[in-house]
């Protein structure tokens, strides 16, 4: 296949891990045996998500049986919990991540791992404080039995939610890209598994039937035609046909799009939300009205395609928190000069890189107009490491023009009702919560790189145990 179609599939689907791993590897984040559910933070700047700004003063939080119990001015009472003391710092929830591939590498197109390690990518969430994800492409029904496991307690990892397969038309993104990619021997064990090729209305619905056992709980649909425009797409029937399918089923579907008129689809089929904004071109003042008017919010996902557009030559090019989750060969096979590539895939990367400000543009485009905008990393990609793209993702929002208490009210309050709902109990630190916490040195909602000064993570009311690779 050629070298654009490698690259295209690697920077975009994220989903053609077969099950298990490829050798187990030293996990950034544990979970101390025994660890209690219930302590109190002491000394704390308490970010307030909704206001997306600091509570006023120093407060003591404390936890009993992974709740919040209570946000008291200093010296709270507490005997016989564990104690943290911190010493000033910034408390702020859990981080949320709504766009994710938990069964992918952030390794380059030309050295992909078919086994990558599922433990290890969901540690790596962890460590950087993300505490509850999206996984938005895995194979079925792998990924549903991922979320069992953390759900009950046998894989630690950050709270799943997931989509499971993508749908598409038959021949569309990502299934092309896999067909023409895969050797034989796995053709065919991953493309049904990972994809749902759908040709007619009766077709998605029937194909939403049969995944509806597994409990998705968001539907994936890829109506991207490509950056030569010539990658079969869903029918505007069989893209209402799915969300309508779903809906009946009260679950939610969301759209990957690369172009205005795909978004436009997508909205009209009845999509829920978009993922990307799009990446490709600027969003056109049809498509922004109509996406404003459906009330449909946007992941943007800037940072996934900066990573695979430019070169990143030196260590200092990585954010310190993407350095400390790397593998050392990892970072130096990412640091290391490109191999030859052809015509193809240049033009590829040139297009990526010549939507960079459109990107941001379409940013400033759908806050102008009321739209939502949710914060997704689409790690792991090749260049996007887990849990990290996520900070990542947060400075390439801050480029676009928000601030930086919005961007992490975003990624923690915003994140958090979209996938919970206005009674989620988690992104926000209020008595009832969730008790998945995040201590960082400094004022995050000033500087966002003080986000990644991490401390503590603490997910269900225990604090976690975490060590850097470098």
């Amino acid at each position: 296949m050629s070298g654009r179609r490698r690259l295209w599939c690697a920077a975009t689907a994220g989903i053609i891990a077969l099950v298990g791993a490829c050798g187990r590897e030293p996990l950034l984040v544990t979970r101390p045996a025994g660890a209690s559910r219930s302590l109190i933070v002491r000394n704390v700047r308490v970010f307030d998500a909704p206001a997306a700004a600091l509570r006023e003063g120093l407060w003591d939080v404390v936890v009993r049986d992974g709740r919040i119990a209570a946000i008291e001015p200093p010296g709270a009472a507490g005997k016989g919990l564990p104690e943290i003391d911190g010493q000033g710092g910034t408390l702020v929830p859990g981080l949320v991540d709504v766009h994710t591939h938990t069964a992918s590498t952030a390794n380059p197109p030309w050295q992909i791992s078919l086994l990558p390690n599922v433990d290890a990518n969901l540690a790596a969430f962890l460590y950087a404080g993300v505490t509850t994800a999206l996984d938005l492409g895995n194979l079925s029904p792998a990924v549903f039995r991922e979320r069992e496991r953390v759900a009950t307690g046998a894989e630690l990892g950050p709270r799943l939610y997931a989509a499971g397969p993508v749908f598409t038309a038959p021949g569309g993104h990502p299934a092309e890209v896999l067909r023409a990619w895969l050797p034989w021997y796995l053709r065919w064990y991953v493309l049904p598994r990972a994809t749902r090729e759908v040709a007619t209305a009766e077709d998605g619905r029937r194909a939403v039937a049969a995944l509806l056992p597994e409990r998705p709980d968001i539907l994936k649909l890829a109506i991207d035609a490509g950056a030569g425009g010539d990658v079969p797409c869903l029918a505007p029937q069989t893209i209402a046909a799915i969300t309508a399918a779903g809906h009946a089923a009260g679950v939610r579907s969301i759209a990957h799009i690369g172009s205005s008129a795909e978004a436009i689809a997508a909205v009209r089929g009845g999509v829920d939300a978009l993922a990307h904004s799009p990446w490709r071109e600027d969003l056109s003042d049809e498509a922004v009205t109509v996406i404003a008017a459906a009330h449909v919010p946007v992941v943007a996902t800037l940072a996934v395609w900066d990573v695979s557009a430019v070169v990143r030559a030196h260590a200092s090019d990585f954010l310190p928190i993407e350095r400390e989750v790397a593998r050392p060969d990892l970072l130096a096979t990412l640091l290391a000069p490109r191999p030859p590539v052809d015509a193809a895939t240049t033009a590829f990367l040139r297009a990526a890189a010549a939507g960079h400000h459109a990107r941001r543009r379409n940013i400033a485009k759908l806050r102008a107009a009321g739209v939502q905008v949710l914060a997704g990393s689409d790690a792991a990609n090749p260049g996007q490491l887990p849990g990290a793209g996520l900070h990542l993702e947060l400075a390439k929002l801050i480029d676009a023009g928000l601030a930086a208490g919005e961007v992490l009210r975003i990624a923690t309050w915003e994140n958090a009702r979209f996938l919970g709902g206005e009674r989620a109990d988690f992104g926000e630190i209020a008595v009832g919560k969730r008790a998945d916490l995040v201590l960082v040195a400094g004022d995050p909602t000033a500087r966002i790189d003080d986000l990644s000064r991490i401390s503590r993570v603490i997910l269900d009311g225990t604090p976690l145990e975490r060590a850097a690779r470098h």
